[in-house]
This record gives structure tokens, sequence and C-alpha cells, in this order.
């Protein structure tokens, strides 16, 4: 999913809560966490502020078959025996996203691969697997045991890379119905009270919750009441 990597106060711990935003004032969110997580209880209002760097994303969903070859892409997957990968969730990003949390990494109980589409194929049909493999760098080649190796972590910029860094292929299953996003640029505007957000969070100096950077997953349509005829 998104590695949101702009600028920070101080040097913290990032976690990530999913939420539904209740109110912002243009500099502070209110959230409901959607269930217990890291830094955070369901049911238990917290408040994050923006920053001037705070990056915010847009989520719409897609299909499948909109992924191609070359396109920058992220799955939350599964996996299972023998290191089989199952996709729960898919991410298509856009052009301006490319390279954002590149790496095969754990968050929030899952496993996020990033990287560039090398294939995407979708099933058959609506009773058959598709198939989507990712090329990404990753941080460290760790051993598995039989000459096999895997590319884990998440990868640096360049300027920054380890002698450590490697590149690694993920070949993962996409059952039919997966979800499927995209993921764009925003502004403030998505921070709509109603809204299922994704808030990277951290602490700043005075010990206050701060975020680099917003995912907004679903706006809520305030419908218009009819008129009285």
């Amino acid at each position: 999913m998104l590695e949101t990597s702009a600028a920070q106060p101080v040097a913290q711990l990032v976690v990530r809560v999913k939420a539904k935003l209740t109110a912002f004032d243009g500099q502070v969110m209110t959230l409901e966490p959607l269930k217990d997580q890291v830094g955070a209880k369901a049911g238990e209002a917290i408040t994050v502020s923006v920053l001037p760097e705070t990056r915010y994303v847009g989520s719409d969903k897609t299909s499948f078959a909109a992924l191609k070859r070359g396109d920058y892409a992220g799955a939350a997957v599964s996996e299972g025996r023998g290191g089989a990968l199952q996709a729960q969730d898919v991410y298509l990003y856009a052009e301006a996203l490319r390279g954002t949390g590149e790496g095969r990494f754990p968050e929030a109980g899952r496993l996020i691969i990033n990287g560039a589409v090398s294939t995407a194929q979708p099933g058959a049909d609506d009773k058959h697997n598709g198939s989507l493999i990712l090329h990404y760098r990753g941080a460290q080649l760790n051993g598995l045991g039989r000459g096999r190796t895997l590319c884990e972590g998440r990868a640096s910029p360049p300027a920054y890379a380890s002698a450590l860094a490697c590149e690694g292929d993920a070949t993962i299953e996409v059952p039919p119905g997966t979800p499927v996003s995209t993921l764009t640029v925003g502004d403030k505007g998505l921070l709509v009270a109603g809204s299922l957000v994704t808030v990277a969070m951290t602490k700043s100096a005075d010990d206050k919750n701060v975020t680099p950077g917003v995912i907004v997953e679903k706006s809520v349509t305030v419908e218009k009441p009819q008129s009285t005829p």
C-alpha cells in the first residue's frame, strides 16, 4: 500500500490507522478507528494534525484489467504454504506516485509488495484466479535455506542505497472479486467528514499526533433533501 515519505518534524515511529473521519477543521482531523490497532482503539476518538508537507491521496475503485505492463502497482497479500502469495487488495498507483513504498514488507498484519508490473493477467472467467507479477527493489537479500533467497524490506533512495540492496520478483494470485483501487494525488479537499481514511501517524516534538500522509479510501455522498412539490 502507500508508504508516505514526506519529511517529518522528528524521527519517530510511523503507525498506520484506518478510521472514519468525523471532523476536519482545516488543520486537525478527528478520527474514530475502525478496530483495535497499534496506537489506537476502536471507538476511542483521536485527533491528528496535518502538516504543510502532508501528502493527500485519493482512492477509487477500478478493475484488475486496468493494470498493464510497466505500471507501478502494489498488493496486500497473504502468504501460504511454500511461499505462495494471494492478493487481498491490489493498488494501481498514479505516475506521480511511482516508487512509493517500493519493496516487500509487513504492515498492519499483512504483507505489502510494491513494484513495477511485469505481468497482469486476469482470470479466464469469474471462477479462475488472475496472475500479477511485480518486480521490486528491496533492502536486503535473506537466505531461506537450500540455496533459496528472498529480497525483502523497503527500498532505499539511490543516494542511500546499501550494499545489501536487492531486486526481486513476486508472483501473486489474484482471486476473482479482489478489490482493486487506483491511488492518485489529491489535496485537503478529500478530507470530507464521513470518509474512510488510512492515516500514517507519528508524534511531533511536543508529543502530538501528526501525519505525513493520508489515503482517503471512500467519500460519503450527502443526499440533498427532496423539495416539496
